[in-house]
């Protein structure tokens, strides 16, 4: 077999070369808050879903899904095979932390200290098979989660 190529065709390959993955490898993470305290409002899951996106864009984990309720998070994403799971999760955690603790100080008082989410957290691997259904799951999990939000003031009252 001749290997040698036109200059056109070598050119054209070269510049359209990028490199390529012989796998992406799937997780679906999720943690708690802090003692499992139903504490996150839908302005504090808007905010973590702002976060998450733009940490995973800015360290290209390929998030494919978030979802948050009042006591947790689960997020799917994609790593490459260079990348360690537990840094993106530190990474996740951390972040999300610094900021919702900055925006929110209420958190402090709520969770009673300055750790939003519990130190613990589970990973599941999901084939390249399952991330449709693993979306579908998510999808159905988000929909339980929506609850209609309690005022702030309510325990107050009562």
């Amino acid at each position: 077999m001749d290997t040698n190529l036109t200059p056109p065709v070598q050119q054209a390959l070269i510049q359209r070369w990028e490199p390529l993955y012989r796998s992406q490898l799937h997780y679906l993470v999720s943690w708690s808050t802090r003692g499992r305290r139903p504490v996150l409002k839908e302005r504090h899951i808007d905010a973590i879903h702002e976060l998450i996106r733009a940490a995973c864009e800015e360290r290209e984990f390929g998030l494919v899904e978030v979802v948050a309720g009042h006591d947790g998070v689960h997020v799917l994403f994609g790593l490459k095979p260079t990348q360690s799971v537990a840094s993106a999760v530190r990474e996740l955690k951390g972040r999300t932390t610094m900021t919702l603790l900055q925006r929110f100080p209420e958190l402090r008082v709520w969770l009673r200290g300055n750790l939003v989410w519990d130190e613990r957290y589970a990973v599941e691997t999901v084939s390249p098979l399952r991330v449709d259904k693993m979306r579908e799951r998510l999808a159905h999990l988000q929909r339980t989660h929506e609850v209609p939000e309690v005022p702030d003031d309510w325990a107050a009252a009562s």
